[in-house]
Order: structure tokens, then sequence, then C-alpha cells
């Protein structure tokens, strides 16, 4: 069912404060009087808490694919390809919170969500790697080695693994470099 004018409003608002400040604390009751709006308002979005944090990231994540995937008809170098992604979802995250990145990980609802998008990420970052050797412009021991180390890190940043030496939306950016330029003197 198409949102009203005002649940629309109310929709950004969520969006950019969870983005702000993640949204473990979001509940229904609290929402009614932080946007001083009425239930049935809310739950035009969603009639769960759940379903709220599933349609606001469903949306979130939509946009972010949007502004990160390449075209892959497009591209003439995969490796600049990969690295303007890397870039791309650096860029796209960095005014994502902490406690939002956090909250994404650990969430249930969220984890979900965020678990198909880390799978989504990595297909493309897979696909450009297998175009790029198939190119000449890569060269790698295992793609199928290489894809699943690569694989396995996203879902460790994903999960907030490194959280404690690098925030989640620059270790993707790391990632992109260690990948592309490797460990260099």
């Amino acid at each position: 069912m198409p949102l009203t004018p005002r649940q629309r409003e109310l929709f950004g608002a969520l969006l950019r404060d969870f983005e702000a400040e993640g949204f473990e604390k979001f509940t229904i009751e609290s929402a009614t009087k932080r946007y001083r709006c009425s239930k049935s308002t809310i739950y035009g979005i969603g009639s769960t808490r759940d379903e709220i944090i599933s349609r606001v990231l469903v949306s979130y994540f939509k946009e972010l694919a949007r502004r990160t995937t390449p075209q892959l008809n497009k591209v003439s170098s995969y490796r600049a390809a990969l690295e303007d992604y890397f870039t791309a979802i650096t860029v796209a995250l960095s005014p994502a919170s902490p406690q939002f990145m956090f909250d994404l990980a650990h969430e249930p609802v969220a984890r979900k969500i965020y678990d198909l998008n880390t799978q989504k990420a990595y297909q493309i970052i897979s696909d450009l790697l297998e175009r790029g050797v198939a190119a000449g412009e890569f060269s790698v021991e295992s793609i199928p080695f290489a894809s699943r180390l690569i694989q396995r890190s996203l879902e460790d940043i994903q999960q907030g693994v490194y959280v404690d030496t690098l925030p989640t939306t620059e270790a993707y950016h790391a990632l992109g470099q260690i990948i592309l330029n490797g460990l260099k003197l």
C-alpha cells in the first residue's frame, strides 16, 4: 500500500535518524512522541517494530546499491571499476553512525537484510575479479580462493569483527586497497 504524504515524511525522518543514531532503542511508542504522530501513521509503514525497521533498511540498501553498483556493460577497466566500487561503498556509508553499523550487525531483522546486501556486494566484487582476470588486468593464482577470502572479509566487516581497529565504514575501503594493491613496502 502506498504511503501517505505524512507517512513518507515520517519514513524519511526514520531513515535519517536510524542512520545517525541507530535503531536499537526504536519503539513505536517512542516514535509517536518523537515524531508527533499517531500510531496509525506509523502502522502504515509497518505493523510491527521489525517490519518498520525492515522496510526502512530495505529502502536504505536499495539506495546504497543504486549509488554503488557498477554498470558492467560500461566498464573499460575492471581494476578501476573495482576501485570505484570500494570508494563508492565508503562514500555511501560515510554518513552512517557507528551505532547504526553496530545495529545492522546485531539486530536480527537488520542482520538478515545486511547479510543479503553483503552477499550482493560479494557477487559484484567476484564478477569484477573474474572479468579482470579474463581481461589480463589481474593475476590471481586461484580465483575461487581469492573470492572466498574476499567473501569472508566482507562478512567479518559486516559483523563488526574489525571495529576495534577500524570503523566499519572505513574497513571496506581498506579491504579494497589490500585487494587492489596487496601489501607493499
